[in-house]
């Protein structure tokens, strides 16, 4: 599989895992880390779902780390803030501020020419 291949898939479950986050914590309203509070985010379907696909993130990482230099790979990780951005306003119906628009053109800008290093 080609390697910024990996590097996407790997960012994308990462930012996936966070959406899953937000919407497990929004499904439990409070969260208390006392016993019964952790038992019952551990046991929330979305939070489960973004623990696997967080550590698939994970394992795929590895897999980038061996094969591409830490400099080239790891600017790549700023791929998440737009990946969640985009799944926040499609899925969790948040807003599009045209700063944070420019911001993140600005972010995906830095990316293309690190890919072409």
């Amino acid at each position: 599989m080609p390697i910024l291949l990996l590097i996407f898939l790997s960012v994308f479950l990462g930012a996936g895992a966070q959406v899953l986050f937000k919407v497990g914590v929004l499904q439990l309203g409070s969260i208390r880390f006392d016993c019964p509070g952790v038992i019952r985010l551990a046991l929330n379907p979305a939070i489960l779902g973004g623990l696997l696909a967080f550590a698939a993130s994970f394992l795929l990482w590895l897999k980038v780390l061996a094969q591409v230099p830490l400099s080239y790979a790891y600017p790549m990780v700023s791929l998440g803030y737009v990946f969640v951005f985009l799944i926040s306003w499609l899925f969790l119906g948040e807003n599009l501020p045209v700063l944070r628009v420019l911001g993140l053109a600005l972010i995906i800008g830095g990316i293309l020419l690190i890919a072409r290093s």
